[in-house]
Parts: structure tokens; sequence; C-alpha cells
């Protein structure tokens, strides 16, 4: 995280004491870039990502940014569904190539 050399945030949504759902934005070049977004299975649907979110987008605000990004998997269904909710869009698709086993 030292190697960071922009500003950043970090938000933790908690229950009971217990951090639930997570997440990290880094500012740079304009845009923030929201990383790291992670909810436990268990509390999904209940707003804890959407406030991880919500308050990532807040601290950009703060800091004089607009725009947001990010990158999520095409299989991750959850955060597919709180992005599209948040108003994302899909702006462009990338893959990774890995060497077949030798």
């Amino acid at each position: 995280m030292q190697r960071v050399e922009g500003r950043s945030a970090y938000a933790t949504v908690s229950i009971s004491g217990y951090p639930v759902a997570v997440g990290r934005a880094v500012a740079d070049t304009g845009w923030v870039g929201v990383f790291s977004m992670a909810t436990l299975p268990d509390v999904r649907r209940r707003g804890a990502g959407r406030a991880v979110l919500a308050a990532l987008a807040d601290w950009a605000v703060s800091q004089g940014f607009s725009r947001l990004y990010l990158q999520v998997e095409q299989n991750n269904t959850a955060g597919l569904r709180l992005y599209r909710r948040a108003g994302f869009e899909e702006a462009c698709r990338y893959h990774y190539r890995i060497a077949a086993p030798s």
C-alpha cells in the first residue's frame, strides 16, 4: 500500500463491531479508482456494500473529483448488481492471458 502515490481513502461498514464490508479509493489523474470492494456473503443485499461505495464517492467529491471508475469480473453478479444500481456503466472489457501448463 505504500507504493500507491495518490491520495487514498478506506471505508468499512461494521455490524456489532465486526467489519462486514470494505473498500478503497485512490485518486489518480482526474479520476478516483475504487478497489478492493468486498462484502461478507451473509450480509449482502442489506446495504453494506452500497454504504461503502457511497462513502468512497463522498470522499472523492470532498477531494474535488467527480468521476469514479472500477473493474469487476463478469461472473461477480453481486458486484455487478451493486455497481449498476449505483449508476456505473461498462466502458470497456479486458482479459488476462496466462501461460498453458508445461
